[in-house]
């Protein structure tokens, strides 16, 4: 089952914004591309003049990789996608770093179980 062009661009987008979060390099990759989206055809253009010869040892991907990141609106995209993986990602530590309310209860009468068997003993 093949997928059309804005599926793989789609899927690219997604495989590089997950590598950039999961690097934590989010802020400079998204200071560089807000910093390069003006010139993202032109440089796509000089790409395939520069990769031309290595191009066809990368088969499809090469093309489909210059093909999704020439285009402005598929920066935004990413830069977009970086920032909400970005947003997720912050929550789940924020999560895993916050004691839920059974937790921080359990704690306080562990607490004054303790604090009352050192009185008593």
């Amino acid at each position: 089952m093949s997928m059309n062009k804005s599926e793989r661009e789609t899927e690219l987008i997604n495989k590089v914004a997950r590598k950039i979060v999961d690097s934590e390099m989010e802020t400079p990759a998204i200071w560089l591309l807000q910093t390069i989206k003006p010139l993202t055809f032109i440089g796509g253009e000089l790409s395939y003049f520069y990769l031309a010869p290595f191009l066809p040892f990368l088969d499809d991907l090469g093309y489909t990789f210059l093909d999704t990141f020439e285009k402005r609106k598929n920066i935004e995209i990413l830069i977009k996608t970086v920032e909400r993986l970005e947003k997720e990602k912050s929550k789940e530590n924020k999560k895993i770093q916050q004691p839920s309310m059974l937790s921080k209860l359990m704690n306080k009468l562990n607490f004054r179980v303790s604090s009352k068997e050192k009185a008593v003993n």
